[in-house]
């Protein structure tokens, strides 16, 4: 069979259509992937064969129009992910193989997947428990690591690490191979002990590209600030470096939410010597303008009230606006 996978967004190599490309090549089929994050590069090319089958993914919902456009071109095509359907699987389609086939992302270097699945909370703005209930393990370092001549550099997609009961051997596990590790998705500060922060600290962790130190976490709600703030002092009085944090700030979400929080949230990152990183829910003007100016390092600089009057574009600040009221 000639098999075509549509990887319709997210900037890493896509697990499922890894496990569904091993699947099919075992099944000796001949399999395309195509990365189509955009409607032109969904359209057929003037040399492909049939497709006997053809698979989507796609991670987040804002992605749902160009998923309904590949149904359109491919009428055949099975669309899947987080960002289409929470209670579809690949079982479901007959996918069992747990094996994934890097064979698509030739220039692709690290090894990733999940340690464990699940979370111990239920925020009401994340579709993890939803999508994979209470946390459970899922593999060893070794399962993940694509073995030698392959770099020993893991990404980790695990969205609880901590809420694994398993936790510690798998620290073990990375320091006994000497792997650099990207906790992607984030390690739940606002949990963190003694003990698991200086287990943090005893790993090289590292950013998504594996080039800089990095850790990422995040901060939800204000009323979190005591426990996220005691997490952040635990990893730093265990080694990590301030600067080597960086807390994703959820904005445009709660109701009550006004200017002044979400400029107290980056403030008090920014003072503590994090790395604030603000992630609007909704992607108003304003919100993804915020966003810029946080990101862009803008607001070491320039007000929010500057920024705000040069329409959240920097060719827009003039000398002097930078000089007006200079956030702390």
């Amino acid at each position: 069979m000639n098999v075509l996978l549509l990887q319709l967004d997210g900037k890493l190599p896509n697990l499922a259509l890894m496990r569904l490309a091993a699947h099919h090549r075992a099944e000796g089929d001949a399999v395309v992937l195509r990365m189509a994050c955009n409607s032109r590069s969904l359209q057929r090319q003037f040399d492909e064969p049939a497709w006997d089958r053809v698979y989507a993914s796609l991670i987040f919902t804002r992605t749902r129009d160009l998923a309904t456009e590949a149904s359109r071109v491919y009428p055949n095509v099975v669309c899947g992910g987080t960002g289409w359907n929470l209670d579809d699987t690949l079982e479901a389609h007959g996918i069992t193989t747990r094996a994934v086939d890097y064979a698509d992302y030739p220039t692709w270097r690290q090894s990733l997947g999940f340690t464990q699945r699940g979370c111990r909370l239920k925020c009401s703005f994340c579709v993890v428990p939803a999508k994979e209930g209470s946390v459970r393990g899922e593999a060893t370092i070794a399962d993940i690591w694509r073995g030698d001549p392959w770099p020993r550099e893991i990404l980790l997609l695990d969205n609880d690490f901590f809420g694994q009961a398993s936790w510690r051997q798998r620290v073990d596990e990375l320091l006994a191979g000497k792997f650099r590790v990207s906790f992607n998705q984030g390690i739940n500060a606002r949990m963190l002990t003694d003990e698991t922060a200086a287990a943090i600290a005893s790993v090289d962790y590292r950013d998504d590209s594996m080039k800089v130190k990095r850790i990422y976490t995040a901060w939800d709600n204000k009323k979190d600030e005591r426990a996220l703030f005691a997490g952040l002092s635990a990893l730093v009085k265990h080694g990590v470096k301030p600067d080597h944090i960086m807390v994703y700030i959820l904005i445009g979400y709660w109701p009550d939410e006004t200017t002044a929080d979400r400029e107290y949230r980056r403030a008090a990152l920014r003072a503590f010597g994090a790395r604030p990183y603000p992630m609007p829910f909704v992607r108003t003007r304003e919100l993804v303008g915020f966003q810029r100016w946080v990101i862009g390092a803008y607001d070491k600089t320039v007000s929010w009230d500057a920024w705000t009057r040069a329409r959240f574009e920097p060719r827009n600040l003039s000398i002097d606006s930078t000089q007006i009221g200079l956030p702390q």
